[in-house]
């Protein structure tokens, strides 16, 4: 039995690359401004609004999903409706806190209404 042996040049030898996707240019249009949205909505909701619609228009504009843009405008659409409602509900217990309390009084060394000028 002969074994036949062959002979490889070393130029036949091609290493694989393996692209792990943690190397190169993996920034796509908006990811950027929408993580900085992100991180805005918890803070100012109306800036971090506009920006997230602005990052998740350009990253449908280059066909990629903006995750981080859709969650921004969606944590601050909530927040900035949770706050009016808040800002609300503030005005209407001051408003009945004030309400109770009346004028305090301070019209009745005024004589009566009608003789007020």
């Amino acid at each position: 039995m002969a074994e036949k042996k062959e002979t490889i040049a070393a130029t036949e030898h091609v290493v694989n690359e393996v692209n792990t996707g943690l190397t190169g240019n993996t920034e796509y249009p908006g990811q950027t401004m929408g993580i900085v949205a992100l991180v805005l909505s918890f803070f100012t909701q109306v800036p971090a609004l506009i920006l997230g619609i602005i990052a998740w228009v350009w990253s449908n504009k280059a066909g990629v999903n903006n995750v981080p843009a859709k969650v921004a405008v969606a944590v601050s659409s909530v927040l900035m409706v949770l706050g009016i409602l808040a800002l609300v509900g503030w005005i209407v217990l001051v408003a009945s806190t004030v309400g109770e309390f009346g004028d305090f009084g301070m019209w009745d060394e005024m004589g009566p209404r009608g003789l007020r000028s």
